[in-house]
């Protein structure tokens, strides 16, 4: 018998890197679950709930996102049919009530914004006095939501991403295969089909975790590796 035991599998692939990514997805999403429990059936703070979703939920969408990118670079392209030979649905009974909608998963992310310079301070101008007609009034003040409603809706906002992440994650090729639909809509359009901020990961700064950051770092890479399918004629 040999000292050291066989390996079985290279930790250094594409399905161990999904491992770890489904590890690190279902930790964070944990954590989120388990900092929003703290205050029962009444809402977090609302700078609490803008802190839960940048230290968690957002890494978690980040990672499922590359993840799902990865699973669709495994599939085939989907054939869209011409709009000619399309046949139109057949209408559905109308419904006595309308069905439950479920949150929809977000497969893309908006590229990180520039930082605009800031204009220099202009020079003080004269005021205008009105002698000869009657100072106009002050604009009434906007009526401002309450603290209670801010924090329900930040709360609300919060379940629905997080709600939305765990049915992505339970599966995730379904989304990949919805991927794989919009690119090819996107592309029969003749539309640039939108992707990943790889060049800036959402979540991954200084907060998180190193080995957590570490596994994203990957992800972003190996997404990034999956898309040459979309790029290549032979």
């Amino acid at each position: 018998m040999s000292e050291t035991d066989p390996q079985t599998e290279d930790e250094t692939g594409v399905a161990a890197l999904l491992r770890r990514a489904t590890g690190l997805a279902l930790g964070l999403m944990a954590m989120a679950r388990a900092a929003l429990a703290q205050f029962g059936a009444a809402p977090p703070p609302a700078a609490y709930t803008r802190l839960i979703l940048r230290r968690f939920v957002v890494p978690a969408e980040a990672t499922v996102r590359r993840a799902i990118l990865v699973l669709a670079g495994t599939l085939p392209r989907p054939v869209l049919r011409p709009a000619a030979s399309a046949r139109p649905a057949p209408k559905a009974p109308p419904k006595a009530q309308p069905g439950i909608r479920y949150p929809v998963f977000c497969l893309t992310e908006a590229e990180p914004r520039a930082r605009r310079p800031r204009p220099a301070p202009e020079a003080a101008l004269p005021r205008i006095l009105f002698l000869d007609t009657p100072t106009p009034s002050l604009p009434a003040p906007k009526p401002r939501p309450s603290a209670d409603e801010i924090e329900t809706a930040s709360q609300t906002r919060l379940l629905r991403r997080l709600f939305a992440l765990e049915r992505a994650y339970l599966n995730p090729w379904r989304e990949a295969r919805r991927y794989l639909r919009r690119y090819a809509r996107a592309e029969a359009d003749g539309r640039a089909p939108r992707r990943l901020a790889f060049t800036r990961i959402p979540g991954d700064t200084r907060h998180l975790y190193a080995p957590f950051r570490n596994v994203l770092q990957d992800m972003n890479l190996a997404a990034q590796d999956s898309l040459r399918w979309q790029t290549d004629t032979s």
